[in-house]
Parts: C-alpha cells; sequence; structure tokens
C-alpha cells in the first residue's frame, strides 16, 4: 500500500498519532526532501523501521519504477511532502496515478493543509472554493493566471513568496478589481498572521513596509454572481487601465471583470480614448 501522509506545516504538535505510528512503520518513506523529513523524526521521536528515499519532481521518472517494484512485492511505502498534505503543491501525483493503474492500494493519513487553514480562518466564503497554487513568477504568465481565475465565482485560494507579496496583491487589485481578501502568514507558527480587508487596502500596506517573513498564503474572494458593474465602474477602470495598456488589452481585462459585453466596453474605451 502507498499511504500518503501529512506532516506539520509549522507546529510540531500537529502530527497525529497515527501519522507517526504509519511513518514509524513503513517500510520505505518516499520524502520530498530526506533531510527534512530525518529532522520530523528525529524532534518527533520516532525510530523509523524503514529507510528514506528521495521522491521529488526531479528523480520521479527514475524512482517511481522502484517504487512500484516495492509495492508489488509487498512493501508498505509512506509518501511525505516537506510540510502539509502530499501532491498540493508538491510532487507525487504521478506515483499516485501510477499505483492506481497497476492496481495498487492508495491511501491517506490526513492531516495539516495551509491551503485549508488559510481559507477557514479568512472570513471568506468556504462552501466553494478553487485553489490556484503559486501565483506564477513572470508577470505575463501571473496576468493571464490571475484574469482567468477572475471570473471564478468561488473564493481563490493562491500561495505566494513574502518577496512578491506586495507586487502580486498590485496586480490582483488591477485585474480582478477591490475584492475582499486576506493575507496569511507563517500558519500555526510563532508569529502566525492574518490581514484582512480590501485588495486596494492591502496592497497599500504592503507596498509601504519590508516583505514579510515567512510563508504566505491569499485568499481572494470570488466574482459576485449577480453583482452589476455600473458603466460609472467600467469608466473608472478604463481610465485607469488606458495608463498603461492598448485598448484591446484594457478591454479585455475590464470585460472580464465586469462580466459586460465586449462592444459596450469597447464603445466606452474608444471614446476615453478620443477624448485623450
Amino acid at each position: 500500500m502507498l499511504v500518503l501522509i501529512s506532516t506539520p506545516i509549522g507546529n510540531l504538535g500537529d502530527l497525529s498519532a497515527r501519522a507517526g505510528e504509519m511513518l514509524g512503520s513503513a517500510d520505505i518513506i518516499a520524502c520530498e526532501d530526506t533531510r527534512q523529513t530525518r529532522k520530523l523524526l528525529q524532534l518527533s521521536g520516532i525510530e523509523p523501521t524503514g529507510k528514506l528515499l528521495p521522491y521529488h519532481d526531479h528523480n520521479g521518472a527514475e524512482m517511481r519504477p522502484k517504487l512500484l517494484s516495492a509495492l508489488k512485492e509487498g512493501k508498505n511505502i509512506a509518501l511525505v511532502s516537506d510540510a502539509g498534505t502530499p501532491l498540493i503543491s508538491d510532487p507525487g501525483f504521478k506515483l499516485v496515478a501510477a499505483c492506481h493503474e497497476e492496481h495498487i492500494q492508495v491511501s491517506a493519513v490526513p492531516g495539516p493543509s495551509a491551503a485549508l487553514m488559510a481559507l477557514t480562518i479568512s472570513g471568506l466564503a468556504s462552501d466553494q472554493f478553487a485553489f490556484l497554487g503559486f501565483v506564477p513568477v513572470k508577470r505575463k504568465q501571473a496576468e493571464a493566471a490571475i484574469t482567468a481565475a477572475a471570473a471564478l465565482p468561488m473564493t481563490q485560494i493562491w500561495f505566494e513568496s513574502p518577496r512578491r507579496c506586495a507586487a502580486s496583491l498590485a496586480l490582483f487589485h488591477d485585474l480582478q478589481g477591490n475584492r475582499k481578501c486576506a493575507v496569511t502568514r507563517e500558519l500555526t507558527k510563532l508569529y502566525e498572521q492574518v490581514e484582512t480587508g480590501s485588495l486596494s487596502e492591502l496592497a497599500e500596506i504592503y507596498a509601504h513596509k519590508p516583505a514579510p517573513k515567512g510563508e504566505i498564503v491569499l485568499v481572494i474572494e470570488g466574482k459576485a454572481p449577480n453583482r452589476e458593474v455600473s458603466d460609472e465602474e467600467v469608466l473608472s477602470l478604463l481610465t485607469e487601465k488606458l495608463n498603461h495598456l492598448s485598448v484591446r488589452d484594457a478591454v479585455k481585462e475590464v470585460q472580464q471583470i465586469s462580466g459586460k459585453r465586449h462592444k459596450e466596453v469597447y464603445d466606452i474605451a474608444l471614446q476615453l480614448r478620443k477624448e485623450k
């Protein structure tokens, strides 16, 4: 059996008794980073009976056949990431898929997840949500991903690095409008912090202070399903975006944010351009 084991995202006390038992008894522990897992085992007082093997994106193609072979021999393998629930923005899904193809049983020991914790403490709707991984590093890719997500009617969850947090908040505001947001940091750790407000407020706050420390999870309000965006709001958005975008790009972004017909937005944009 392959067992996916969730590990603490910061607080060692969040390692469940069952997770500890499984890690101690597994024939093999497949780790994103063996050093991190070995440290966790030592701090938790767990003496593993099996060996620790690295399994990550860079060696996956080489290691998967070896792990599958061990599973077919009847061995139990525990799969862990450095922190949190395996496969959530961590390697592992190809191994799980391969196990299903080979009719090998897959189970899990559920536990900590930064994405779910951020969602539940954000104060934003949690009945429907989309986890969208890390905000892309490159500007064009980030713009494309954020713009695509703008139409989602559900709460968005994103991972972000501390040094890019301020820029990303401003980008979300530009591309998705002034939605509610929660910036969560250092979850389950000593300096855990949750800041809530509108995207414009939070972008302003983070633009004028040093980059925060620790891991960041952004939780952002989904698009209101029945909200009617006024012509005045469209005019304001277009006026702002035409300062740094072409008519075509500005119309595309505002149309996605407002939900109005393309021709309506395009006509307003042409009028603004003429006036300029």
